[in-house]
């Protein structure tokens, strides 16, 4: 789900007279990341759970799908998205490409009828990007490091520079007093009082944002940031604001805020900035001082390069499961594959929740609706979207670039979140929006709290994310829309959103409900309409 942000945007793109390459060309011969076989046919992968326990039983009822929504192949989907292998998924990556493959791989399997570009299962979508070429590097004392980040400043598009490294211990203004002018300084922030959270990550950036004004007021061309051990807020601001290796800040158009430094700084982390801080001979005491500032015998060396007009694309991945009488009208079901990537300590935002867990439930739940020997009336569009984290571009690129026409959907179903559902004495809560106290409320909500109690499920209201994740861009075009999820967590948006903290049992309850919601909306003779503020559900 799209993380709001007072300051998160794309770092906006900057006319250059010629762009270095494009986003493609610049990126480093990357391991291929082959999607695997689809799990009904391979052997699942070692790090699921075998002990998950069995399915619970079906609602008497209840549509014959349901019992092919079971917690095992829930678990076994967000398991693969959501490994470390992934590297995050940032959008437009190759780890994000790798992906979508990987759903298009299951939807082909099963037979489902590709809905992209060209007779493809994948439509893709422009963006600008601002890149970090791969043959940036920083030395310090001899230690080179290329996996590093970038906070720019706004005209940073080639630096070369050498010198003598002026200690500055932890950015303090005693510390960092003495004119910068021809050295290299470097700092070492330590974790960032509040590390979780978004309100960690805007304190962070604003920290960047003072060092570099005061680097500059002391004539430095650059800066070092060095965060040993865990980066907390520091690392996971780099996300938002910075530039890494296969992840540079990206925008639709001239969509992007600007944001820049007074001076460009180089961030190093986790156990590079170990090695730096070593051959530095600079050690940490228990008390977390340094030895005192000054210069240092030793020279530091940067090269950066940044292209400021690359392109590339992400994608989206589309599919179709024709309905049985009125096929021409089709239900959208949804979700987001992609999540914010990696820290650059290496530690990957694995996204098991956001989005892991819904893109297992759109998988899942894509193969219930093909095995189960039953198709509803209506089509089934199956709709696997990037670029939601970054301002839910692949479902608004979608809906004014349909490939079902738009006039003929009857509804959306979007899926995000859903593996931390809240428990309750004898069940499960979760928020749904539009609420019976929205002005969108619809059939479709009504529909699904008729279900609910019988998957042993409660709702509150999530009309606070109405606007947070890819049905927006579907109820913005007049289309009924109905959006369940389990709302911010401690781990939401931090490299400890790991697979193995999804309550498998919950989830397989949740995606049950909207396996159900989706089969009666889909085989319904009547269309879904909004009903607006309602006095209960």
């Amino acid at each position: 789900m799209r993380v709001l942000l007072p300051l998160f945007a794309a770092w906006a793109l900057l006319a250059t007279s010629s762009p270095f390459c494009s986003y493609a060309s610049c990126q480093a011969p990357a391991p291929e990341d082959k999607a695997p076989s689809p799990p009904a046919t391979a052997a699942a992968s070692k790090s699921v759970p075998g002990d998950l326990g069995d399915p619970s039983p079906v609602p008497d009822g209840a549509p014959k799908l349901l019992s092919l929504v079971t917690r095992q192949r829930l678990a076994e989907h967000a398991y693969w998205l959501a490994d470390d292998a992934r590297q995050g998924r940032y959008t437009g990556s190759t780890a994000q490409r790798a992906t979508a493959d990987y759903v298009q791989k299951q939807w082909k399997a099963l037979g489902l009828l590709p809905l992209g570009d060209k007779k493809t299962y994948v439509q893709s979508y422009p963006l600008q990007a601002v890149v970090l070429h791969p043959s940036s590097s920083a030395s310090i004392a001899g230690v080179e490091i290329r996996d590093l980040a970038v906070l720019p400043a706004a005209d940073t598009e080639k630096l070369t520079l050498s010198g003598k490294v002026l200690w500055c211990g932890k950015g303090r203004a005693e510390e960092a007093a003495a004119s910068s002018k021809g050295r290299i300084p470097v700092v070492v922030f330590e974790k960032s009082a509040r590390s979780n959270g978004p309100g960690g990550d805007l304190q962070a950036i604003q920290r960047y944002k003072d060092l570099a004004q005061q680097l500059a007021k002391l004539e430095a061309r650059a800066g070092i940031v060095l965060l040993p051990g865990d980066p907390g807020g520091f690392g996971n601001a780099l996300n938002y604001y910075g530039l890494m290796p296969d992840h540079p800040q990206l925008s639709v158009g001239s969509d992007g805020r600007k944001q820049a430094m007074a001076v460009p700084l180089v961030v190093i982390a986790g156990p590079n900035a170990t090695k730096v801080l070593t051959a530095l001979g600079i050690e940490i005491g228990n008390d977390g001082e340094f030895a005192p500032a000054g210069e240092l015998k030793v020279t530091a060396k940067l090269a950066l390069r940044i292209d400021r007009s690359a392109t590339t694309t992400a994608t989206n991945v589309c599919a179709v499961l024709e309905g049985s009488d009125n096929k021409a009208e089709a239900l959208v079901l949804s979700a987001h594959h992609d999540h914010i990537g990696r820290r650059v300590d290496g530690d990957a935002f694995n996204g098991a929740d956001d989005n892991a867990s819904g893109t297992a439930g759109l998988l899942t739940l894509a193969e219930a609706f093909v095995k189960c020997g039953e198709r509803p009336s209506r089509s089934i569009v199956f709709l696997s979207v990037s670029g939601e984290e970054l301002g839910l571009w692949g479902s608004k690129y979608y809906s004014e670039h349909p490939t079902w026409p738009l006039a003929r959907i009857v509804a959306n179903i979007n899926i995000d979140m859903i593996g931390r559902a809240e428990p309750e004495a004898d069940g499960s809560r979760i928020q749904i929006t539009p609420s019976k106290d929205h002005a969108k409320y619809s059939s479709i909500g009504r529909l699904a709290a008729s279900l609910a109690p019988r998957l042993k499920i409660s709702f509150t209201s999530g009309d606070a994310y109405y606007e947070r994740s890819d049905h927006y861009n579907f109820a913005v075009k007049g289309v009924p829309v109905v959006f369940l999820c389990d709302g911010e967590h401690p781990d939401y948006h931090q490299v400890s959103d790991s697979a193995d903290r999804l309550d498998y049992p919950r989830m397989e309850s949740v995606a049950r409900l909207l396996a159900w919601t989706a089969w009666d909306v889909a085989a319904a003779k009547d269309k879904p309409k909004e009903l607006g503020k309602q006095t209960d559900w």
